[in-house]
């Protein structure tokens, strides 16, 4: 695994495959091209670096968790991110094992010109299991999948920046570790915020909670093992309390159509309003929910490979991953 691991990395920073994205009336020739970054190949590719022996499952404070971070943050680096407080890792204490977490975070920022102040978190965990005993826990779904589509992201909006097209809101990309050990690296990030510990990376202003617009988190993106409704892999779950309030979801139904998507899009948890409140509030969402700002949570859902050694990267569909990442891209370019 390790000599394809070298071959992939090979391939993600030497070579740039297009790949044709939809046309629709819905947005922008910029939009356009910039969707061209991702492809089905190159989701895959990044999917299995984070998930190979390496990366030892990504477990807190092992070896392999760091290669990831430090993958991550070459990434955000080379796509003209910049860092918070001059770095891109956010280290916090995990208390329960005595070691060190590393998330990472950057931001990319609007033309002076364009910039209204205002900032949206676009976030998901990096870390899994790991390993127990001599078992491998790889990840992919949970929550390689959800990394690499924010990195995705990242990526998405750098390449609109650098067509010309700004936005008017600052952008945050986190990668959280710690989900493993108690959401530690969620609750360091909020713990932040309040505090005012982040910075912008410009003129070194804190970054207030009443700045913040909301937090888009995303946790298991890249299965259709577990569909809404029968027939449909192709499907999305889009979460939050405020969604109906504020029309996002109405913006989503709207993007979807004109978008191309074409998805199942979904605002429940397999149709229990009550069961979707909790899952809202599972694991990081816990701490982002006492936030003031509103939590948006897109996913596809529990299989039954999540947490289980079979949550290999040949188990999820990379096609339905790259128009799931344009969905909810194409619905925050509306936003930003």
């Amino acid at each position: 695994m390790r000599i394809r691991t070298l071959k992939y990395l090979f391939v993600l920073t030497s070579v740039l495959v297009f790949a044709p994205a939809a046309e629709g009336a819905g947005y922008s020739s910029v939009e356009h091209a910039a969707a061209n970054v991702v492809y089905a190949a190159g989701l895959r590719a990044e999917v299995e670096f984070f998930c190979d022996t390496l990366c030892d499952g990504r477990s807190c404070g092992s070896v392999g968790s760091v290669l990831a971070s430090r993958r991550a943050a070459a990434l955000l680096r080379k796509w003209k991110l910049k860092p918070l407080d001059g770095s891109y890792y956010l280290f916090c204490p995990d208390t329960t094992k005595h070691q060190l977490l590393h998330s990472v975070a950057a931001c990319l920022e609007p033309n002076a010109s364009l910039n209204n102040g205002q900032y949206i978190i676009v976030c998901a965990h990096l870390d899994g299991i790991g390993k127990l005993g001599n078992r491998f826990y790889p990840g992919a779904d949970s929550n390689a999948s959800g990394a690499v589509a924010v990195l995705n992201l990242a990526h998405l909006f750098s390449s609109m920046k650098m067509l010309g097209r700004g936005a008017s809101t600052s952008l945050i990309f986190v990668l959280t570790d710690g989900k493993e050990a108690g959401s530690a690296g969620a609750k360091d990030l909020v713990r932040r915020i309040r505090q005012d510990s982040l910075r912008n990376p410009s003129d070194g202003r804190p970054i207030r909670e009443k700045d913040i617009r909301m937090l888009v988190n995303i946790d298991q993106l890249g299965s259709t093992l577990s569909p809404v409704h029968a027939q449909r892999p192709d499907y999305l779950m889009m979460l939050g309390n405020e969604r109906l309030k504020n029309g996002l979801s109405e913006l989503a139904h709207t993007v979807n159509r004109e978008c191309g998507s074409a998805l199942d899009l979904c605002f429940d948890y397999y149709g229990s309003k009550t069961f979707s409140d909790i899952f809202y509030r599972l694991a990081d969402r816990e701490a982002y929910a006492e936030c003031a700002f509103p939590l948006i949570f897109f996913t596809s859902g529990i299989t039954m490979n999540n947490n289980k050694p079979s949550d290999t990267p040949s188990t999820l569909d990379y096609e339905v991953l790259r128009r799931r990442i344009l969905m909810i891209f194409h619905w925050l370019c509306r936003i930003v």
